[in-house]
């Protein structure tokens, strides 16, 4: 039975903090002045300057594969790697149902079909056995993404892959760093998706990397980045402008240089709110199985049935313990309006019309987009303003539950 609503802040009680905590970007004088340096040159373009040339070799480097390619942002980056692929229309390709949405609008994209297949409850990343009851003779793909941080099973997504002879997308946005057995997510499957959006464990800004070790995906990649030329006005294939610029790989170039930094202060992080939050009634904690290196994107619990009130309403009573708090994510795909009207899309491609999901199709998914919420790691947050959240997340539970 819960206690006494009037001790929470949005009720008129006290709040834990007296003013905001707020996560931001990393950003000091070094990424200013890299800047700075693309601006005076006025090489502003990717046509133009070497910085974009520079930050894909290093990057490459770092994640281990033979070619890297940058692009505009995450969403062109897996647009790309779907194309360069050879993923066309009426393909299917296999996602999970709780990710950011580009992951699966991305094979819309290609004119291809998302299949969603569940995921695994403690993890929360694509589960290996429901991706085998979703393989057709259409298959032609899987989207692997390591959510939240968390590396997804590779090795029996590899398999399964090999046995069908599927391509195997790895979404990285969420886990630049992250590492299986030893390998940095991005360096496994056939090709890779890396986002620097501004929120992201390094950042750009906007900007996006796709990876592989094919050297023919590398090479229609680069096609498709710049429009489809192959030489100056000459066109092999349909193409876009997904280059990005000379100032966010100047960042890039920096960001990357603080990358692991940063990723030991979201594990440190993750360490306080573990330590802080284990035990206490009506949470499940995150977890990172033995073969994986979480890089804790976002600290992601889970209520339990003990919670006495909707998620939603946990969240804005400690949002307004002004302490930061997020739900990634709220709808598990599948149940959105878009992939419940693809048959509208079906009235111009066949394919598209049989397609149709229902609440209750993929039950961990939709259990999960209902329970979880997010607390920040950022390394620019203080070990005080963890322990800080931490506390608010107790308050909040006291009277919850």
């Amino acid at each position: 039975m819960m206690n006494d609503l009037s001790r929470l802040a949005f009720y008129g009680g006290k709040p834990v903090s007296e003013q905001p905590i707020r996560p931001r970007p990393v950003i000091d004088e070094e990424e200013i002045k890299a800047v700075e340096e693309v601006l005076r040159s006025r090489k502003l373009s990717s046509l133009a300057g070497d910085k974009t040339k520079k930050f894909e070799e290093e990057f490459a480097k770092y994640i281990g594969t033979k070619f890297a390619i940058a692009t505009s942002n995450g969403t062109t980056a897996l647009h790309t790697a779907l194309a360069a692929a050879g993923i066309k229309a009426g393909d299917e390709v296999i996602v999970p149902p709780i990710t950011f949405v580009a992951t699966a609008t991305s094979v819309l994209h290609q004119d291809a079909v998302p299949v969603f297949a569940d995921i695994d409850k403690d993890t929360f990343t694509i589960s290996p056995e429901e991706v085998k009851k979703k393989i057709t003779e259409k298959t032609k793909a899987i989207i692997v993404v390591h959510l939240f941080g968390h590396p997804a099973e590779m090795d029996e997504i590899m398999e399964i892959a090999r046995e069908r002879n599927l391509i195997v997308v790895e979404d990285c946005a969420q886990a630049i760093g992250a590492e299986y057995k030893g390998r940095k997510v991005g360096s496994i499957g056939h090709i890779s998706a890396f986002s620097f959006y501004a929120t992201k464990n390094m950042m750009t800004g906007e900007g996006g990397m796709v990876l592989t070790n094919d050297e023919r995906m590398a090479n229609k990649a680069m096609l498709i980045r710049h429009h489809g030329q192959a030489s100056t006005y000459h066109y092999e294939i349909l193409g876009y402008n997904y280059r990005i610029t000379e100032m966010q790989s100047a960042i890039g170039l920096v960001q990357l240089k603080k990358l692991e930094n940063f990723n030991n202060m979201r594990r440190k992080h993750a360490k306080i709110y573990y330590d802080e939050l284990k035990g206490v009634k009506g949470l499940e904690l995150p977890v990172e199985k033995p073969y994986a290196k979480h890089v804790f994107h976002l600290y992601t619990i889970k209520l339990t049935e003990e919670v006495e009130v909707p998620r939603d309403d946990f969240v804005k009573y400690l949002r307004a313990e002004n302490v930061p708090a997020g739900v990634f994510y709220p709808t598990s795909l599948h149940l959105e309006p878009l992939f419940q009207n693809l048959y509208e899309r079906g009235k111009k491609l066949d394919f598209y019309k049989n397609v149709k999901y229902k609440a209750g199709d993929f039950p961990v998914s939709e259990d999960v987009s209902g329970r979880v919420f997010s607390l920040y790691t950022d390394p620019v947050l203080t070990d005080d303003e963890i322990v800080t959240i931490s506390s608010a997340v107790k308050k909040v539970i006291s009277v919850t539950t």
